[in-house]
């Protein structure tokens, strides 16, 4: 898993391993700026736009009906709305490095 977090946040292999989870934690932590907060919100509209579905009779249409719309609403939000909270953290992880500039050695 730490090799999965090195390829969406490389920032972290200038952070000594042993305080990475602590720096993660604190940057995710760093508030949405007005472009993610909106870029967000129309990600969340678009799947809702997506996923809408008219109601049928009985509740084997509506459990295979959500069923459904869980399934395309995952991976539409993963793809819509998931960069900016990567984004986010990304700015979190900077702005760490910025105040912290003795972590510019790269540490494994």
């Amino acid at each position: 898993m730490a090799k999965f977090w090195l390829l969406i946040y490389p920032e972290l292999t200038r952070i000594p391993q042993r305080e990475r989870d602590a720096v993660l934690g604190s940057a995710r932590a760093t508030p949405f700026d007005g472009l993610e907060l909106a870029a967000i919100a129309l990600g969340l509209a678009l799947t809702a736009g997506t996923t809408r579905y008219v109601v049928f009779d009985g509740l084997t249409h509506r459990i295979e009906a959500f069923l459904a719309n869980f399934l395309v609403a995952v991976p539409l939000l993963a793809v819509l709305a998931g960069p900016f909270f990567i984004r986010r953290t990304r700015r979190g992880l900077h702005h760490y490095l910025t105040e912290h500039p003795q972590r510019g050695a790269r540490e494994q």
